[in-house]
């Protein structure tokens, strides 16, 4: 089993520039962290701005990995980023991108919050 840091070595002067390491990655893809990924989707209305209410809201729990490639990704679609302190440091937490017509924005939020193990 190879160390996300490992596998994110060749983006770690991007992932730098955000405030996201090797080591923050590793310590999130331990068993001791849940993330969960809140996507809302918001569509243009007739007034040529985005609805206030998104139209479709989509929540699941996603792994460090996943998490990885959602911040990596950054760079290449121009997401605006929003960070915020967790329990792993001060990290991105929320990903806003709008697609070239502009016909569609996408809010991805970052909730991460330690595993209840009892």
């Amino acid at each position: 089993m190879t160390l996300l840091s490992q596998e994110f070595k060749q983006y770690s002067k991007a992932m730098a520039k955000i405030n996201v390491y090797g080591s923050t990655l590793d310590t999130l893809d331990t068993k001791e962290y849940k993330i969960t990924l809140i996507e809302n989707r918001y569509t243009r209305n007739d007034q040529k701005l985005f609805s206030r209410n998104p139209q479709e809201v989509t929540t699941k729990t996603i792994t460090a990995r996943q998490y990885a490639c959602y911040i990596t990704s950054i760079g290449f679609f121009k997401d605006r980023v929003y960070k915020n302190y967790t329990p792993v440091g001060y990290i991105p937490t929320r990903l806003t991108c709008i697609n070239p017509d502009r016909t569609l924005k996408i809010v991805r939020t970052f909730k991460i919050d330690y595993n209840e193990t009892k």
